[in-house]
């Protein structure tokens, strides 16, 4: 049976009284053709869309083989598994088995415009079995995010049955699924072992990288010369600071030139750099191009 066929069946609609019900391929987006040779090994797009819900409605789903990943981008939903209720808010990311028993999705507010895929293949169980999962995770997404840059670029790409597609599918289902289990779960790398203040500074530069930094004012936080902050960060991380602040700024504007539609004037503003001529320059010089070119480059 096709997962057409499944999702068909799996779905019931139920919308107000005084209104049609919208047929069940209409939440599925549009359904991915696919290779034999990848679908049961590779993590795999089954289907896949964005949708808008601007009428009351109920979605009721029996168990479905399949994983689901749902973007609220704005608005909000109700998510009601194993019989308690869930609010997806905006910027908010879920990740769903949907084998693990029957669940209900409805719009919360008047409109709810969310970014849906069923997926399938390897990969997800494996990854559940690393932490104590149970049916769903939720993470909040900030616009700098990596996963975010990843969905957008999975929502771009074709659905035809190529090879190709379904290996760059699985290259960002992988990122995408990574990322948000050790955001969801708080899993961190190993700590370094430095100096606390090196913690600190590092966790400042990479949480509050759009605000401005001097060296001088770094002295003064931490009582020394800043030539010491120098030598010993770049001892540690591999780079001073301004640079190594300069290097998570330019990866922040990567982000954006792919999850929004803003100006490269704005995106300059927002990751910390008030001259945009010195944004382009120093963004060129890391990626060897401009950031209009970098974006026109790297769309699918």
């Amino acid at each position: 049976m096709t997962f057409a066929r499944q999702y068909e069946q799996a779905l019931t609609v139920k919308a107000a009284s005084n209104q049609d019900a919208l047929p069940p391929q209409y939440f599925a987006g549009r359904f991915y053709e696919l290779l034999d040779s990848t679908a049961c090994c590779l993590p795999t797009v089954l289907s896949g869309g964005s949708i808008e819900l601007s009428v009351p409605c109920t979605l009721h789903f029996t168990p479905l083989d399949c994983r689901m990943l749902l973007y609220t981008q704005k608005g909000s939903g109700t998510l009601e598994v194993r019989g308690a209720s869930h609010i997806l808010q905006a910027d908010s990311l879920l990740y769903l088995n949907c084998q693990d028993s029957a669940f209900t999705l409805s719009p919360a507010q008047p409109s709810w415009d969310f970014i849906c895929f069923s997926l399938g293949g390897g990969l997800f169980n494996v990854y559940e079995s690393f932490v104590p999962f149970k049916s769903f995770i939720q993470a909040k997404l900030d616009v700098f995010s990596p996963i975010l840059r990843d969905l957008k670029k999975l929502q771009a790409g074709s659905g035809a049955a190529v090879l190709s597609n379904k290996l760059q599918d699985a290259s960002l289902l992988t990122s995408i699924v990574t990322q948000l289990f050790i955001t969801a779960y708080g899993l961190q790398a190993d700590l370094i072992k430095c100096a606390p203040y090196l913690q600190d500074l590092k966790h400042l530069l990479d949480n509050r990288f759009w605000e401005p930094f001097r060296l001088n004012d770094l002295e003064v936080r931490y009582h020394m010369s800043k030539y010491r902050i120098c030598h010993e960060f770049s001892d540690t991380f591999g780079a001073p600071p301004l640079k190594y602040l300069n290097k998570r700024r330019l990866e922040a504007a990567v982000n954006l030139l792919f999850t929004t539609d803003k100006k490269i004037h704005e995106i300059a503003l927002m990751v910390g750099y008030e001259n945009t001529n010195h944004f382009i320059n120093l963004f060129k010089k890391e990626y060897g191009t401009t950031p209009h070119a970098y974006k026109e480059a790297h769309q699918l």
